[in-house]
């Protein structure tokens, strides 16, 4: 599977954050850092969601006794495809 520059990055990032990263840690558009590495944008992740290399959690509302309530903040998850895609461009 051929990945972008953007694509390979964020399997990358996810790589060294523990297979894991909070969607609110994402940029909405592709960005870089202090160091000029590409920070991908959520719209890269989508799309690695749908190539089915990561997973972005979808997170209910909890709802408490008093009716307040309160919902996770979504993840975006590597998943084992998206691990072996990641070897393979790396080798």
């Amino acid at each position: 599977m051929k990945l972008s520059e953007s694509e390979f990055r964020a399997l990358e990032i996810l790589q060294e954050n523990e297979g894991a990263v909070l969607v609110t840690q994402v940029p909405e558009k592709n960005d870089k850092d202090l160091y000029g590495w590409v920070l991908p944008g959520l719209n890269v992740y989508k799309k690695l969601d749908k190539k089915g290399l990561v997973i972005i959690t979808e997170e209910e509302p909890i709802v408490f006794d008093d009716g307040e309530e309160f919902t996770f903040t979504p993840m975006i998850e590597l998943t084992d495809e998206g691990k072996l895609a990641l070897t393979r461009c790396q080798s």
